[in-house]
């Protein structure tokens, strides 16, 4: 019996006589159960199958369905079952009922009415030996009228439920291509895909424009790794979604995130079509950035970074200058004016705790090579640009880059 009730994923109890306490046959907790809480449901039950000739199955007040089949010997009680979803407050009238505890409370299990009536089919045959049907029981317990309209109903969100699950997997499928489009730096098929997916998306009302705006950060996180899986460095990868985030942060309208969504997703495969185009020594370049990605909050020596891509700092340097039109120094001070930048922007930490953060060496040193490069001072800087929404959720990140 107990691997008959793991089988169905159904309790099952049973006792001798009417009035004793009923036994489990251990595979489901028994202190959350009607049949256990509330004897006078038990005995009902009996009483009912004393006298009928099929297997009984009741179903109360809140549409949840137990079952009692009984044999000369003993009776066999299974519940609760429930055919549709319980909404919150149908589900508190229920533990109400039956005084299921808060931190007892669990729905009835959940399953159609045909699988319910083929188990108390089965367990009536293989108790009695005897056979059964369900329309039987359905009329002898005077619920034969119910069966069309829960068939109806179960059909209808079967429907739904394939539907639902066809759109979300042709959405999958779609996203997989565009995702395939960035790696592969697939510039002529990229507008199509998006295209495509686009077309999918659902309409949302002006309410749901957070939702929206989360979406498209999550999207240009995703197109970020698919284009460092597809060659491109770290740093150019990061740096340009810091600056689509940065977009989509200041965005105002679902027409603007979907269009930033769609040319993000363009910048990335051709920032990958550009990557896997190059050859030779501009590859030095790009592992150059990338290490300076890695140990920007660090002091950087040109020759470690040498020593580590395995060439002649002099020749480093050379390639990096003739790439990028500046020296790995300035590329160096500019990477960290720009995460200073955004810190000051979207955060609530100190200069000092900043400056320490992106590597300078001091308050001072950050303050005038920020101005520098950016015309104005790091204080000016964060009133100037400093987003409101982010000045009371951002507080902890204080204590978090120190």
């Amino acid at each position: 019996m107990r691997k008959l009730e793991l089988l169905w994923g159904l309790p099952l109890f049973y006792r001798k006589k009417k009035g004793a306490p009923l036994e489990s046959f251990g595979s489901f907790l028994t202190d959350d159960n009607p049949l256990i809480l509330s004897p006078a449901l038990a005995d009902r039950l009996e009483e009912k199958a004393a006298i009928q000739c099929f297997p009984v199955i009741q179903r109360d007040e809140h549409q949840v369905y137990f079952a009692c089949v009984k044999t000369e010997s003993y009776s066999y009680y299974t519940g609760p079952v429930c055919i549709e979803t319980m909404g919150y407050a149908r589900l508190s009238r229920y533990y109400r009922a039956y005084g299921i505890s808060s931190v007892r409370e669990k729905p009835p299990v959940r399953m159609t009415l045909e699988k319910l009536l083929t188990f108390i089919c089965f367990l009536y045959e293989l108790l009695t030996g005897k056979n059964v049907e369900p329309d039987q029981i359905l009329e002898e317990n005077r619920l034969l009228a119910i069966r069309p309209h829960l068939w109806e109903k179960e059909e209808t969100m079967l429907e739904m439920r394939i539907n639902e699950e066809e759109a979300y997997h042709h959405t999958y499928q779609e996203e997989q291509f565009v995702m395939d489009c960035i790696r592969e730096g697939n510039v002529r098929d990229i507008e199509n895909r998006l295209e495509v997916l686009m077309g999918m998306a659902g309409i949302l009302s002006a309410k749901e424009q957070n939702h929206q705006r989360n979406l498209a950060i999550v999207a240009v996180a995703v197109y970020t790794r698919a284009a460092i899986d597809g060659g491109v460095s770290p740093a150019r990868a990061y740096r340009l979604s810091d600056l689509y985030i940065n977009r989509i942060d200041r965005c105002t309208s679902i027409e603007g995130f979907v269009e930033y969504t769609r040319s993000a997703a363009m910048e990335f495969t051709r920032m990958v079509e550009q990557a896997r185009s190059k050859k030779g020594d501009s590859n030095y370049t790009e592992q150059c950035k990338d290490y300076i990605f890695h140990n920007y909050h660090h002091k950087i020596h040109l020759e470690d970074v040498a020593r580590a891509m395995g060439i002649s700092h002099g020749h480093l340097s050379r390639v990096f200058q003739r790439d990028e039109g500046m020296s790995i120094q300035d590329y160096i001070q500019r990477f960290r004016v720009e995460r200073a930048a955004n810190l000051l922007k979207y955060s609530e930490a100190g200069f000092a705790a900043i400056s320490e953060y992106v590597g300078f060496s001091s308050q001072s040193h950050l303050g005038s090579v920020f101005k520098k490069y950016m015309g104005m001072t790091p204080k000016e800087y964060r009133e100037r640009y400093k987003e409101k929404e982010f000045r009371s959720e951002t507080k902890g990140l204080t204590s978090s880059i120190k």
